[in-house]
């Protein structure tokens, strides 16, 4: 059977044939399923669906849970970075590093995490890397973003700050900072995640050359393209798109 999109979501993915699409990383995916059926496994990936679409770029799908990664440098002066955002899992470094050492900061660039293979540094497929570019949808919102970090070979789902924050809707997707300042920059991540049915498209082949994403432009580039990807695959852009965070 085809996947069928949560109804909420259904508008911006009216033109996208999931018919068409194929299982897609099958180890993968069982891999997931096998750490979600573990007892007391109280961060599930609920992995509904890995797909690919045709061709040798074809988009890879997934339909899952999405806890928030708040790993990454600095957001600016006066802002945290992910070791004091999330103290424990928290990371002052990405794996993607377009134009700084320590890669991407959370709170401003909407990112999202790739599992990796087991006992490997890559992705769990070889068809989608770091630095690809994706769309992430719930509900009736859509955001750009890129594929920012790596994570746990057998769990999928996770996105920084401002992916949260672009697909907020104050209920099942909250606020994902607990404490923010006076200035509304965040202080500590909530732990907590989004608990299903966040649908994430990923472009491979869609890496930005080196030196192209600058700390100004990167946002914008990763909108650009992405929501042009997502267009010539069938999606939807609706006339108000959730825009990323710029600063």
């Amino acid at each position: 059977m085809p996947f069928t999109p949560p109804a909420a979501s259904a508008p911006l993915l009216a033109g996208i044939d999931f018919a068409a699409a194929v299982d897609f990383a099958t180890a993968a995916k069982q891999r997931f399923d096998k750490k979600d059926a573990q007892p007391n496994n109280r961060d599930p990936s609920l992995c509904k669906a890995l797909l690919k679409f045709p061709g040798p770029d074809g988009a890879v799908f997934w339909s899952s849970k999405m806890s928030i990664d708040a790993d990454g440098p600095s957001a600016g002066p006066g802002r945290r970075s992910g070791s004091q955002l999330d103290p424990g899992p928290g990371r002052d470094k990405t794996s993607y590093k377009p134009h700084d050492k320590k890669g991407l900061p959370s709170e401003t660039i909407p990112y999202i995490v790739l599992p990796l293979r087991p006992q490997s540094t890559q992705a769990f497929d070889p068809a989608v890397e770091k630095g690809n570019i994706a769309i992430v949808i719930f509900k009736n919102k859509i955001t750009a973003a890129v594929c920012g970090d790596m994570g746990p070979s057998n769990k999928i789902g996770e996105g920084s700050i401002a992916v949260h924050m672009a697909l907020m809707d104050g209920a099942q997707c909250p606020d994902p900072c607990r404490i923010r300042n006076s200035q509304g920059h965040c202080l500590r991540t909530r732990n907590a995640s989004v608990e299903e049915d966040v649908l994430f498209f990923v472009f491979p082949n869609s890496t930005f050359e080196p030196g192209e994403l600058t700390a100004d432009n990167i946002n914008a580039k990763v909108s650009e393209r992405a929501f042009g990807l997502f267009q010539a695959l069938g999606g939807q852009i609706p006339t108000s798109p959730s825009i990323p965070l710029t600063s």
